[in-house]
């Protein structure tokens, strides 16, 4: 038959009477269990009930694990060989013949110590009320990293937002999308020819001169600095700000196709507002014109 230590969570153990160790020796190997771990011997321990034990050897040990989670509320369970009762008797002669090669002093009887009567109601009360307090202990912590990991999700989402819309800015802002200055075009102004009566067949042509070369007149401007603007927002513009700005001219449904567009071209710009009409399915000059009026 092998013994096998188990790692034993301190709450669990009955504490042992008052002892006359110093308390800078038992903050010392405190200290070392701590940069250890663990302890390199394990304690003894009856078991007296199911959820509680009763240390046989190893008291210093205890008091100084209990030190360690003290310092350090991480530390909370020792290595342990929970002796069988059969046993007792054996392994407590070869733990103090092997402390007595070790420490010079008297070798006290093997005969372990007589079991004592516990009130075991109680002891389990006891030890459920403090797993009970350090289980509360650790719900708190986690929910406090748990709510701390979702305000550094959310400030790290917004910081996101606020870089690609200072991007935005930025690229307005930069001499490659400044408007194209446009010089007007200044028509020489011929004399006007002197009033004729016209005849009602010079009116009906005329009104339909006017219609067609209002017609003729009809398209988007492309040199326009109002027409600029749109192109350029529509080329830079996030999806957000996007259909936001579309839905002022009823026109938020195209914002996804031309959001579709920029990303098949893989970075390249419209390069005018009838290179948009031409790809993005369903948009006519006349909405483009709209679009434009409503920007």
């Amino acid at each position: 038959m092998s013994l096998l230590t188990s790692s034993i969570d301190l709450d669990t153990i009955t504490p042992p009477e008052l002892s006359q160790f110093q308390p800078s020796q038992i903050e010392q190997l405190a200290n070392l269990f701590l940069q250890a771990g663990d302890t390199v011997r394990p304690i003894l321990l009856r078991k007296i009930s199911p959820i509680s034990f009763q240390i046989l050897e190893g008291n210093f040990e205890y008091y100084a694990a209990m030190k360690a989670q003290e310092i350090d509320d991480q530390f909370t369970a020792i290595r342990a060989y929970v002796v069988p009762p059969n046993l007792e008797s054996t392994i407590l002669a070869q733990y103090q013949f092997l402390r007595s090669l070790s420490v010079p002093a008297i070798v006290e009887s093997i005969t372990p110590p007589p079991i004592p009567q516990f009130d075991l109601a109680h002891i389990e009360q006891a030890i459920s009320i403090r797993l009970e307090q350090k289980l509360t202990a650790t719900i708190e912590r986690t929910i406090e990293k748990r709510i701390s990991s979702g305000f550094q999700a959310i400030i790290d989402q917004m910081t996101q937002q606020l870089d690609a819309h200072l991007l935005d800015f930025k690229q307005l802002l930069s001499p490659a999308t400044i408007h194209k200055s446009v010089e007007p075009t200044v028509s020489p102004i011929a004399p006007e020819p002197e009033p004729q009566k016209p005849s009602k067949v010079e009116k009906i042509d005329k009104s339909k001169i006017g219609r067609s070369t209002t017609s003729k007149k009809q398209g988007v401007d492309e040199d326009n600095p109002k027409t600029l603007q749109v192109l350029n927002d529509l080329n830079t513009m996030n999806f957000a700000d996007l259909e936001r700005k579309l839905l002022q001219s009823k026109s938020g449904k195209f914002a996804r196709p031309i959001h579709e567009q920029r990303l098949k071209r893989s970075g390249q710009k419209f390069e005018s507002t009838k290179d948009i009409i031409a790809n993005v399915q369903g948009l006519a000059e006349k909405t483009m014109q709209k679009i434009i009026n409503e920007w």
